[in-house]
């Protein structure tokens, strides 16, 4: 006679014994993995933030061996002169609209002039309100706000962002529905500046604009001497801009999740010093500076 064993599975008890014993591992070896998590992305950040200190440096280096002449423009603008071309390197700073002022604030960029401030301490450019905006004789745009006032370039002077009662020369500068801006700025030495492609019909060869997400401005305005000006959000890149044949703009931090906190440059003897701040993923920082001897006296 054949007799069949009855086959019996855990019990209960035991499932919750083997399950607490599981949990106490798991509780054990959580802290060790996250920790070894946290110092791998740590690690992995640093060694990406110095990758691309190092390639600013050997960028300048390259750049400055082929130069004639240098000017350091501000802390965060040197120019190297060639015998063909001019080169410039620059930081990018914020550039918002500071909703308890009403008013912009930061810096915009340009090859030919360097930085154009938008608040000082007897200027800014304010923005009010707007339903209805002219951004010149005859043209009215449904707006969220209206620009005026003035921003300040150490080269070009004074940029007027909206008409006075009584100019014959009706202009301004505006955000539209779509948060971009519209309209035209003047300037005494190099005329008009254009906000938008829209208001120059040009859109289909040169589709350039300024943006505003969030409080920040991005994009580009254009002028035809000066080229084009940059808004660079909430900033924190470094650019090397060069002049001939054609001007051209190259971002030097390739990875995007890395920011430029601070530069500054200066003139060290006979040699240029670099000082950068970046901020990289996982709130990394690198703090680091190098002194390149300048190959010309």
């Amino acid at each position: 006679m054949c007799h069949i064993k009855n086959k019996s599975g855990f019990t209960l008890i035991e499932i919750l014994l083997y399950l607490g014993l599981f949990l106490l591992v798991i509780g054990l070896v959580y802290p060790i993995l996250t920790t070894t998590l946290t110092n791998y992305f740590s690690l992995k950040g640093t060694v990406d933030l110095n990758a691309e200190v190092r390639n600013i440096f050997l960028r300048i280096q390259r750049e400055m061996t082929k130069a004639k002449t240098m000017n350091i423009l501000t802390d965060w603008e040197v120019v190297f002169e060639g015998k063909n071309e001019s080169v410039v390197f620059f930081l990018t700073q914020p550039i918002y609209l500071d909703t308890v002022s009403n008013s912009l604030k930061g810096y915009a960029n340009n090859l030919s002039v360097g930085s154009i401030s938008f608040s000082g301490n007897n200027y800014n450019v304010n923005f009010t309100p707007s339903s209805s905006c002219l951004i010149a004789s005859g043209s009215n745009i449904s707006s969220i706000y209206a620009l005026s006032g003035y921003a300040w370039s150490p080269n070009i002077g004074w940029i007027k962002f909206r008409n006075n009662p009584g100019e014959s020369i009706i202009y301004g500068v505006c955000e539209d529905n779509n948060r971009e801006l519209r309209g035209y700025a003047y300037n005494d030495v190099v005329g008009w500046i254009s906000f938008n492609c829209l208001d120059t019909g040009v859109c289909a060869s040169s589709n350039y604009k300024v943006k505003e997400n969030n409080n920040y401005l991005y994009g580009y305005a254009w002028n035809d001497d000066l080229g084009w000006i940059i808004f660079d959000g909430q900033g924190g890149r470094i650019y090397l801009a060069k002049k001939n044949p054609y001007p051209y703009y190259v971002d030097l931090i390739s990875d995007p999740r890395i920011f430029v906190q601070d530069l500054k440059f200066s003139q060290v003897g006979s040699s240029l010093g670099i000082d950068i701040k970046l901020q990289g993923p996982g709130n990394t920082f690198l703090q680091s500076n190098t002194a390149i001897v300048l190959p010309f006296k």
